[in-house]
């Protein structure tokens, strides 16, 4: 049996340590090497204890949460880091902070008032699973992973296509999913995207209500366009980069010759809402084969199903290599069913698309 996944917590509070490791006890490949009382306690002792993952509470006396992940991060560039959030606009925005100093994932903490039982409940869906997936992937991922590679090996051929090869269809809509790893990949991508693409984006990324809000903000500041909240009920428009809001799927449907935002409550998927399925089979409905859906970084298999309904329609699928993914479990999981028509490095993505629809206009090549 292999070694348990060694984990540092870091939290001011002792009840908050205890609930933790009482919820990690039901998980064998978890065990609690250290508890760090503030930033500074996981700082200096991070080298000597060599966890294997920490998580890290935000708010705490000494050194908090964003200060002790950059110190951690520039001494251990890849030990993976999961801050421990309230959800409140407060600790939101020091979430996507910590995010920005290098933290890989974040969880949200169980409300103070809620029945324990109602909490371990919380951390046992939330918290375990990304400890377990930042650090090693279970078997079924693994497998899922091998697959993948040996499809990509496969589908090698289309990774070189010449532009005289492709049958290029105008693009009228992209429809973005991600996960873990998220803020950080979408502030790249849409960094890099010219601000002349006139071509509506919509964003699903796994967050929860208050996050998402600010994620947009954030995401305008450091990009350069404007992103926003998608609102149910509003137009799509070349000019629009639209972002699902926590707890609602965000999807589209055409009236007329307009297409409208159609944000709902309907049940999780892939244990998530917002969750990227949705928002994919309606951009395939929509838009047929002049959609583009990208699958960025994230754990688990949300977009899967998505990206086979976009495919069945037409539109293309793009994906972010592993190498350049935080977890390559959403992108590898796409791979592996054979949907990718690209598999790409985050920082080539951008031109992708903007090859694709400076180029859509033109009449496609043949060669002689």
């Amino acid at each position: 049996m292999p070694e348990p996944i060694r984990v540092m917590l870091c939290d001011d509070s002792s009840t908050m340590r205890r609930l933790i490791k009482a919820a990690l006890k039901n998980e064998p490949r978890l065990s609690v090497v250290y508890e760090a009382e503030h930033g500074q306690d996981a700082v200096n002792n991070v080298d000597q204890t060599r966890p294997d993952i920490v998580v890290m509470d935000i708010e705490m006396p000494v050194m908090d949460g964003i200060v002790a992940t950059r110190e951690i991060r520039r001494r251990q560039p890849k030990l993976p880091i999961v801050m421990f959030s309230s959800l409140t606009s407060r600790g939101a925005e020091a979430t996507l902070d910590a995010l920005a100093a290098g933290a890989n994932d974040f969880a949200v903490k169980p409300a103070a008032s809620g029945h324990i039982s109602n909490a371990m409940a919380q951390l046992q869906s939330d918290l375990l699973p990304k400890l377990l997936q930042l650090v090693a992937p279970n078997l079924a991922s693994s497998t899922n992973a091998t697959v993948a590679h040996q499809h990509r090996s496969a589908a090698s051929p289309l990774q070189q296509e010449t532009p005289q090869q492709e049958t290029l269809h105008r693009v009228d809509a992209i429809a973005i999913g991600v996960s873990t790893g998220g803020p950080d990949a979408l502030a790249k991508l849409l960094f890099d995207i010219p601000k002349t693409l006139r071509v509506p984006v919509l964003i699903t990324q796994h967050m929860p209500p208050v996050f998402t809000n600010l994620l947009a903000e954030r995401l305008s500041l450091r990009t350069g366009h404007s992103v926003n909240e998608a609102v149910d009920g509003e137009v799509v428009t070349n000019d629009r980069i639209l972002l699902a809001p926590g707890d609602f799927h965000l999807t589209v449907s055409r009236h007329g010759t307009s297409v409208r935002v159609k944000l709902n409550q309907e049940p999780e998927e892939n244990s998530c809402r917002p969750a990227v399925d949705p928002l994919f089979r309606s951009v395939a409905k929509c838009y047929g084969k002049n959609a583009i859906g990208i699958v960025l970084t994230g754990m688990g298999q949300d977009g899967a199903l998505g990206a086979a309904d976009i495919k069945s329609t037409g539109g293309s699928i793009i994906v972010q290599d592993e190498a350049s993914s935080v977890i390559w479990g959403m992108p590898g999981k796409i791979v592996s069913a054979g949907h990718a028509d690209r598999i790409l490095p985050l920082n080539e993505i951008a031109s992708e698309l903007a090859r694709r629809v400076s180029r859509q206009a033109k009449p496609t090549m043949t060669s002689i």
